[in-house]
């Protein structure tokens, strides 16, 4: 039997990130039913019974270390672990767990990350050294490889895959059929916005939200995807846009919140899951970029440019949200097509994973 471990931004209740391991969980079972998995988390023992995985704390050395000792293979990702842009702390992190797998693992790979080039040279550095160093590099995108090039990593092979999440079917469970009951009559439009700055741009996102309202006779859902991160700014938000605005207090499971999505009419985002779970399901979507993430997606899938969300105003947010609504079966079958392709490169990333093992 194969150990894997795999090391990301796992049990925070991240929903985008809790997609991407469900994903790769399922994907890696399909192939290798006799594997033996195991996920640094910060929460393991949910880990462990939601996924049917071995969930490790990811804060205790001594267990990381053990586990990484047993390990046939190591998987850093997906996500975007090595950026520097929300917290230089964080990629110290994941590098430094990926550093003790060279030394203790018998093989290593980059799994579906999103590359973004870090603003700090000792971080660039450090991931330039140990990137040359792993088996294996799959990056979810065509703007992380030409990244990882510009930085100088040229030693394992690179694979442009896509993110695993796009793997993930939609779940319409009882809890999701109960919260879309609640939703009445539409047209009904997504948010997904996440705290940042001084606040001005959730400003005039709730500025954006209610002319939109008015335009369109539309509801807004707020979605929180990070419930830690996005609750209270989409309390907010729905104070701010008023009737006609729901807040999603459910918890839900990834599967779950992409049925969900796959319901709205538009989604407007911040968070990277929240757009590609729309877009997966041809909802049209409006991107608000924060990272280079989210305005890499948008331009796999055809969209328009995002918008900055240091520069963010109302009206060119209205302006955004009456272009994508235009011509939307069209709008739909493009997204489908454009998401039914990288489905196809998502599953490069497993195949190529497991190749390592023999």
């Amino acid at each position: 039997m194969s150990r894997i471990v795999l090391s990301g931004y796992y049990g925070f209740t991240n929903l985008g990130d809790e997609a991407v391991l469900q994903a790769t969980v399922d994907e890696l079972r399909r192939r290798r039913p006799d594997l033996e998995i195991a996920v640094l988390s910060a929460s393991p023992g949910e880990t462990s019974s939601t996924y049917g995985v071995r969930g490790v704390p990811r804060a205790d050395p001594r267990a990381v270390l053990e586990v990484l000792r047993r390990c046939d293979l190591f998987l850093s990702g997906g996500g975007s672990l090595f950026q520097d842009a929300t917290s230089w702390r964080s990629p110290w992190y994941y590098l430094g767990v990926l550093g003790a797998a060279r030394r203790l693992a018998r093989r290593t790979a980059v799994y579906a990350q999103g590359i973004d080039r870090p603003r700090w040279w000792p971080t660039r550095a450090a991931m330039v050294r140990l990137l040359n160093d792993v088996d294996l590099i799959t990056v979810r995108d065509a703007a992380s490889q030409a990244v990882l090039a510009d930085l100088g990593v040229r030693r394992p092979p690179i694979v442009v895959a896509a993110d695993p999440s796009l793997l993930l079917a939609p779940q319409w469970t009882p809890a999701v059929e109960s919260e879309r009951r609640t939703w009445g009559d539409g047209p009904h439009f997504g948010l997904a916005i996440r705290p940042w700055g001084s606040g001005e741009a959730a400003r005039a996102v709730a500025e954006a939200a209610r002319r939109v309202a008015r335009r369109f006779g539309a509801r807004w859902i707020l979605l929180p995807m990070q419930r830690s991160c996005d609750a209270e700014l989409a309390e907010w938000l729905a104070s701010e846009i008023g009737a006609s605005s729901l807040v999603l207090r459910r918890p839900l499971r990834p599967g779950e919140m992409l049925a969900l999505v796959g319901g709205l009419d538009l989604v407007v985002g911040m968070r990277l899951h929240a757009l590609l779970f729309a877009a997966s399901q041809g909802v049209p979507v409006v991107g608000v970029a924060y990272d280079p993430k989210v305005a890499a997606f948008l331009d796999e899938v055809g969209e328009p440019s995002s918008l900055p969300v240091e520069e963010l105003t109302a009206g060119e947010l209205v302006g955004a949200v009456e272009e994508a609504l235009r011509d939307r079966a069209l709008r739909r079958e493009r997204l489908l097509g454009a998401t039914r392709a990288l489905r196809d490169r998502a599953l490069r990333a497993p195949a190529r994973v497991l190749d390592l093992l023999g």
